[in-house]
């Protein structure tokens, strides 16, 4: 015969109480990578119309104006940071950026 684990309690977060109930105790672990910046380069030849529609398009949640901001700083200080994310996810979004011809690149925050 099959012996099947029981769980005899559980841990039930409550909304007025901060002490915790006898039950599963989960550990997480979190590596404390520092955040990475997508850096997006200036060029000569990209349309500035292009530059905010690709930030829009890779970069979720960008405003129109946090798109233009970040353009125009790219455009008059040959760089600017245009998020700071964990390290895959700048990967990706530099990745994004340079596939729809825009150069861009990750470093450490």
């Amino acid at each position: 015969m099959r012996s099947i684990p029981t769980l005899h309690s559980i841990a039930i977060p409550s909304a007025s109480a901060t002490e915790t109930k006898p039950g599963i105790e989960i550990e997480q672990s979190t590596t404390e990578e520092p955040p990475y910046k997508v850096i997006l380069h200036n060029d000569d030849y990209t349309p500035m119309e292009h530059v905010v529609a690709v930030l829009q398009k890779v970069i979720p949640r960008m405003s129109v104006k946090r798109a233009v901001d970040i353009m125009m700083e790219a455009h008059t200080k040959g760089k600017a940071v245009a998020t700071k994310c964990h390290k895959e996810l700048a990967e990706l979004y530099q990745d994004g950026l340079n596939n729809e011809g825009l150069i861009a690149s990750i470093e450490p925050d």
